[in-house]
């Protein structure tokens, strides 16, 4: 079995719980972050902004905050 975090040891409590405990799923998550901020506005048409991404991201929005809705008490 292939264990990812083998020989990267953490030091505190804080470095242990990380969302991203990994340094390279950090950076491969980054990269990722930045070509939606960079990349996807270069080579979108108004189209694709209009009528795929904005209703994706409202629908998206919507989803995580029903979602949270069920475990508040």
């Amino acid at each position: 079995m292939f264990y990812r975090e083998n020989g990267q040891f953490k030091t505190t409590y804080r470095a242990d719980q990380q969302i991203f405990p990994i340094t390279q799923d950090r950076w491969a998550v980054l990269l990722l972050v930045a070509a939606a901020f960079v990349v996807v506005p270069m080579v979108s048409s108004d189209y694709m902004f209009r009528a795929i991404l904005i209703p994706f991201l409202i629908f998206s929005l919507a989803a995580l905050g029903r979602s949270g809705h069920n475990y508040v008490r």
